[in-house]
């Protein structure tokens, strides 16, 4: 699902932009900069084959995550209440000890098992409360 997302929003952003009115040559540039984040964004989200794409996740109830890189990097933090929990979209947003910024991850219904998302979910709802209440 991830990669179908990521490429029929691409196309479909390229084309608007191949089509709207200006410069030739800048909406050209845009073309291929829209290709080459697509690339990218395939490569990390959707394939998960970056060094920093993150294949695994722990929650505790407390409230606390960690996401693991492929490239073997565990990043701890905290679930932020940003964090979204729908039918067709989870997003987990975690905020790095010591970060300024937060690191969302999206995860589709097919990333996942369907217990281990039902799981997932579940521990979401619980580390947000507590997250809230603090």
């Amino acid at each position: 699902m991830a990669t179908a997302f990521v490429s029929f929003a691409s196309v479909a952003t390229a084309a608007l932009l191949a089509l709207a009115p200006g410069p030739a040559p800048l909406r050209a540039a845009a073309v291929v900069t829209i290709g080459v984040h697509a690339m990218w964004t395939l490569r990390r989200w959707a394939l998960r084959t970056t060094r920093t794409a993150v294949i695994g996740v722990e929650i505790s109830a407390d409230g606390r995550a960690a996401l693991i890189e492929r490239g073997g990097r565990r990043c701890e933090g905290c679930v932020r209440p940003e964090s979204y929990i729908g039918e067709w979209l989870t997003t987990l947003v975690v905020r790095p000890d010591g970060a300024w910024t937060s690191r969302a991850t999206a995860i589709l219904p097919d990333m996942l098992p369907a217990e281990d998302l039902r799981q997932l979910r579940v521990l979401l709802r619980v580390a947000g409360s507590a997250v809230r209440r603090r």
